[in-house]
């Protein structure tokens, strides 16, 4: 069970998780411009949101593995933008796609996540079908020894 306290809405279209201290955009891509994304549309997707300066912030980024993991939740049902099922947090908005661009890429590849099932993958860069981004900001702190 997710507890109902971890993340904040901050009112200004953005999530914090009280967790893992990342803040995260409420809607994906898909969500807030109604388009699919290509790697290099999703790279420059962050780097237009950190020129804009979006929500005071210029440090939005791709998430990594470890980042999206944090929202991947088998226990959350969420509803995709066809209404099929996803594993995202339903403290995030129905209606995202399943698929994001991640940070990471090995020549003529990215790397995308799986909201369905939890998978990685490479994917070709130039492809932009059903892929979408959800940009986030911050580090989760790394555990110390007591």
């Amino acid at each position: 069970m997710s507890d109902p306290n971890r993340f904040k809405d901050n009112q200004d279209g953005t999530l914090t998780d009280t967790k893992t201290t990342l803040m995260w955009l409420r809607e994906d891509g898909w969500q807030r411009d109604g388009k699919w994304f290509s790697w290099d549309e999703a790279k420059d997707w962050y780097i237009e949101m950190n020129a804009i300066k979006f929500c005071g912030f210029q440090d939005w980024k791709l998430p990594n593995e470890d980042e999206i993991l944090t929202l991947y939740n088998p226990e959350e049902i969420n509803k995709d933008k066809y209404g099929n099922e996803i594993y995202l947090e339903t403290v995030f908005p129905p209606g995202a796609q399943a698929t994001i661009w991640l940070q990471g890429e090995s020549g003529q590849d990215g790397t995308i996540f799986d909201f369905k099932n939890g998978e990685t993958r490479p994917l070709h860069k130039s492809r932009t079908g059903r892929m979408s981004v959800r940009l986030v900001r911050g580090n989760i702190p790394r555990k110390t020894d007591p």
